[in-house]
This record gives C-alpha cells, sequence and structure tokens, in this order.
C-alpha cells in the first residue's frame, strides 16, 4: 500500500463514474473497488477521495461527491468500522439504510477520536484529510445537505456502536458548524475543540467523585 498509485486510482474511479449515467452503476463500480481493496478498503478510500478533491476539476467532485451520497441515502456507501466499537447495526426503519455506515468523514474522525486497533493518525494528518473532505463534499449543495443530516442523526444514536458518546457529541458540533457555513478549517478546528472540552469535563467529574 505505501507504493500505491493514488492519484492514478483517483483518475480511474473519475473516469469510471464519467463513463456511466446511472447512478446505481456508478455505486456498483464504488463497490467493486471496495471488493479489490478487501480489508484495506480504509484508509486506501481515503487516499483516493483526498486525491480527487485536490486534483479534479469540478464537475468530477461533484460527480463523485453526489454517488457519494446516494450510496449514503442507499445504504451502500463504502463503509469502514474500527474493532474497538463493535457491531454497526441500525434499525430497519432506519432513513440511512439497514446498516450504520461510517463514512469518509465519521471514519476519519472516530479514527482521530477513539482508540482502535489501528495506529493513531497525527492531528496535521486528520486536520488535512477532514478539511479535503468537507471541502469535497461541499461541491455539491444537496450533498452536503443531506450528510449534514446524517451526520446530526449519528451524533444522537446512542445505538449505532460505531462511535463513542464523546465522539457523536464532537460529530454533532461539526455538522451544525458545517451547516452555519463556516469553512473547513474551522469546521475541523470545532470537532477537535470539542472533544478537548468533553475530556476536560469528563475528568473534572471523575476529580469531583469522592474518594471511597
Amino acid at each position: 500500500m505505501a507504493h500505491t498509485d493514488w492519484h492514478a486510482a483517483a483518475q480511474s474511479l473519475v473516469d469510471g463514474f464519467s463513463s456511466k449515467a446511472n447512478p446505481d452503476d456508478r455505486i456498483q463500480l464504488t463497490e467493486q473497488l471496495c471488493d479489490r481493496l478487501g480489508g484495506n478498503l480504509y484508509p486506501a478510500f481515503l487516499h483516493i477521495l483526498f486525491n480527487i478533491e485536490q486534483y479534479a476539476d469540478a464537475p468530477a467532485k461533484t460527480l463523485v461527491t453526489s454517488t457519494l451520497v446516494y450510496g449514503l441515502n442507499t445504504g451502500r456507501l463504502p463503509s469502514g468500522k474500527l474493532a474497538a466499537w463493535g457491531s454497526s447495526q441500525l434499525p430497519s426503519n432506519s432513513a440511512f439504510g439497514q446498516t450504520r455506515s461510517l463514512g469518509p468523514i465519521e471514519y476519519i474522525c472516530a479514527w482521530y477520536a477513539q482508540p482502535s486497533d489501528q495506529s493513531s493518525i497525527p492531528l496535521s494528518s486528520f486536520n488535512t484529510m477532514l478539511t479535503s473532505l468537507i471541502n469535497l463534499v461541499d461541491y455539491d449543495h444537496t450533498a452536503k445537505s443531506l450528510y449534514c443530516s446524517k451526520l446530526l442523526a449519528d451524533a444522537e444514536d446512542p445505538l449505532g456502536g460505531g462511535m463513542s458518546s464523546q465522539t457523536r457529541v464532537a460529530i454533532g458540533e461539526l455538522a451544525t458548524s458545517w451547516q452555519a457555513g463556516n469553512d473547513a478549517q474551522k469546521i475541523a478546528r470545532q470537532f477537535t475543540d470539542s472533544l478537548q472540552d468533553n475530556s476536560l469535563l469528563a475528568q473534572m467529574s471523575v476529580d469531583r467523585l469522592p474518594n471511597l
């Protein structure tokens, strides 16, 4: 994976999407990519999206973003789980499909915020990747609106199992900041500030407990 040509992989995905007018066909192409990546789906898919945001033209970014959010709404968004947080099942009447998807933004946030079987991601890398993902989704207004709604729903749902309560609070503040029209850097800072604030509150509550 260290020597993968992510730029070429991103170009290949954009070319494939451009050749298919039907969003279901584009999602099927994405699923084929996921099958090839297998256990390396994340963070490989994050690298591909980063290269698309950095180097693709505006129509290509819009096409990719609209396809991903179509996958989100149909329960077919490429998803990942961090082993430390177990199952990702949603109730069958969920507005976002039968199973909880930790999509690209949720995944990078949980990866940074929560201990897992993966090596930790440095703050600088996290900020670079998260701001890139937000900027990519911003190319499609409908996609942004739907993704923000999904994040807010995640923040209110303690049953998904993919994110800790602290991560969900920070995700909710991220989504609120995003909806308010803030730039990607400020949105990312809102997430990390929320994590720090909630961590301090948790520590204060422990410090106030009486000695037994």
